[in-house]
């Protein structure tokens, strides 16, 4: 189905004065082509059987792996943000080991790639469960995920021209020209609205949702992050997702290219491939998501065979701690449960003294115990999104 597509309008490019050289501004072109995107609101969506098919066995999966037993057993959903934001983080160029990146979350330091997706993984935590589908939303979400790296412009609509792709000095020739700073409210408006909308399949509306925020970029920065985040939060309160994350950003990553072609093919009037694209993931990731629950649960199975600490023990309260967060240091069992350092300290000596966690010092400051059966799970979630489908 024909999607209104996106246009172009010309505009008058002067840079501010001493921002860039001079003699790069006397070759720059005195014009360029901005993006008109059209309104989407009352948009009739009909989509090709074939994307409805595959939505609708999208959403079957969806809901099979949000209402499965495995949730119940183990609270695995912040694995599975951690999964999402650190596959998110990837298609931004970022990667590294879930044993770095916990460490550095454990810590709240670190260096490097780790320490960025670790501040991405609490950023995007906070901003999916605090945010709504809306502008007031989107405008939190961003300024959550950006109040360490970028305060400066941390929710707030650009005031300025951005493109994407060619010369850093002008707009002019780059790949792709978002709307004039001039259209953003509007457009936001806009998009609150569709986003309000209950007449649309919950996946097919939040994959527009995406692909629409995409080529509005509202903000200065971050507006993929914001973007990915996004998705959660429609599925969330559409209720497709309701007991756990769906780590799309996963399934998203097993052919990035696709991901971006998708975005231009809906730009160029093209909806079904952005809703297909986003129905695969879906299905991709239920699949290795439901796969991943089994492992977990077969893992805590495991602990409580070898566990030898007494029934009223703290150490079997942190089992179930430690599926959530594979890497533990005293002061995080100390605070997640009211408990001394001492009863924290003699809580993860016990799971260590029984082959359950592993302990290495974090920092000069910090001694740290992780769980390798559970870090070596996500590292084969990671590595398996990682890979063409």
């Amino acid at each position: 189905m024909r999607w209104p597509r996106v246009e172009t309008e010309t505009l008058p490019w002067s840079p501010a004065p001493g921002t860039y050289p001079r003699r790069a501004v006397k070759r720059m072109p005195r014009e360029y082509e901005a993006a008109v995107v059209p309104m989407i609101a009352n948009q009739q969506l009909t989509l090709t059987e074939v994307t409805r098919a595959l939505v609708e066995r999208a959403t079957v999966e969806a809901v099979r792996f949000d209402t499965t037993d495995a949730h119940r057993v183990v609270p695995f959903t912040p694995l599975l943000l951690r999964s999402e934001s650190t596959a998110s983080s990837r298609i931004e160029q970022l990667t590294s080991s879930a044993r770095k990146v916990l460490e550095a979350e454990a810590t709240g330091r670190g260096r490097g790639n780790a320490a960025l997706i670790a501040a991405n993984t609490r950023q995007m935590e906070a901003a999916v469960a605090r945010a709504r589908a809306n502008v007031d939303g989107i405008v939190e979400m961003h300024q959550i995920l950006l109040a360490d790296s970028a305060p400066e412009i941390a929710g707030v609509l650009r005031g300025a021209q951005v493109w994407i792709g060619g010369s850093d000095y002008s707009p002019a020739g780059a790949m792709f020209v978002p709307p004039h700073q001039r259209h953003l409210t509007e457009l936001m408006v806009d998009l609150g609205e569709f986003m309000a909308r209950d007449d649309l399949p919950a996946l097919a509306q939040a994959a527009i949702a995406h692909a629409q925020f995409e080529t509005i970029h509202p903000f200065a920065d971050g507006n993929g992050r914001t973007g990915r985040a996004l998705v959660h939060v429609v599925l969330r309160e559409r209720g497709l997702t309701t007991s756990s994350a769906l780590p799309l950003s996963a399934g998203l990553l097993t052919d990035t290219a696709a991901y971006f072609a998708a975005l231009d093919a809906y730009r160029g009037g093209d909806v079904d491939r952005i809703v297909q694209l986003f129905a695969r993931a879906a299905i991709d990731v239920a699949e290795r998501g439901s796969w991943l629950a089994a492992e977990l649960v077969a893992v805590r199975e495991e602990w409580n065979e070898q566990l030898t600490a007494r029934a009223d023990a703290l150490a079997w309260r942190v089992l179930d701690l430690l599926l959530q967060r594979p890497v533990l240091t005293t002061a995080a069992v100390s605070t997640e449960f009211g408990v001394s350092a001492e009863t924290a300290r003699n809580a993860l000596d016990r799971l260590e003294a029984d082959g359950i966690v592993i302990s290495a010092q974090l920092d000069k400051r910090q001694r740290g115990w992780r769980s390798p059966d559970v870090l070596a799970l996500l590292d084969e979630f990671a590595e398996a999104s990682g890979r063409r489908g």
